[in-house]
């Protein structure tokens, strides 16, 4: 059976769809601000052709892409981003600050990448970000742009590593902690 293309399917825009699923929730944007802030960037990005050749073929991590779009938003509305892990984390010292900072504020997201595989020898079926809304019973819950049935909508706590060496058949999922960027509105 064909299945129709969804948003996000064919574009690499996921790290965006992060930041936009973050401001959502921090600050409660509608579909306009968002179509805003969306179109703004890639306007941005695409002054540079090089730069925006990197985010449609995927040769980049996003990282700077993510921060260009906070910092941009920051200047315009007010909000408070941590980058809590700049050399790495475990995946305890991950679970812990990230459940800590949600749980602070009702009005907190955490934007991160993670790498899915399908076996732990093989590259990296999917490449992806994400925004994490709440951490409840060892479960973080994810408030994700994709559609698709096999999506990612929560992680387990004892599901993931933080780092791709440490990938294994048990655990095929690698959050890569030096990508998360903590948001909230300043107290």
């Amino acid at each position: 059976m064909i299945k129709p293309f969804y948003q996000g399917k064919l574009d690499t825009f996921c790290a965006i769809y992060a930041v936009l699923n973050a401001l959502r929730l921090t600050h409660g944007i509608r579909t306009s601000k968002a179509r805003e802030i969306l179109n703004a960037t890639l306007l941005g990005i695409s002054e540079n052709r090089k730069l925006f050749e990197d985010v449609l073929y995927m040769r980049t991590n996003y990282v700077d892409m993510v921060d260009g779009v906070l910092q941009a938003v920051s200047q315009r509305m007010p909000l408070e981003v941590v980058k809590p892990f700049p050399n790495g984390a475990s995946p305890d010292e991950f679970w812990q600050k990230t459940g800590e900072w949600l749980a602070a504020d009702p009005k907190s997201a955490v934007i991160f990448r993670f790498l899915r595989y399908l076996k732990p020898d093989a590259d990296a079926l999917n490449k992806h970000w994400t925004t994490a809304d709440s951490l409840e019973n060892d479960i973080l819950h994810l408030f994700d742009c994709s559609h698709e049935a096999e999506a990612i909508l929560n992680i387990r706590k004892d599901s993931f590593v933080t780092r791709t060496e440490d990938v294994n058949r048990e655990k095929l999922l690698c959050i890569q902690p030096e990508s998360a960027r903590f948001a909230r509105l300043p107290f």
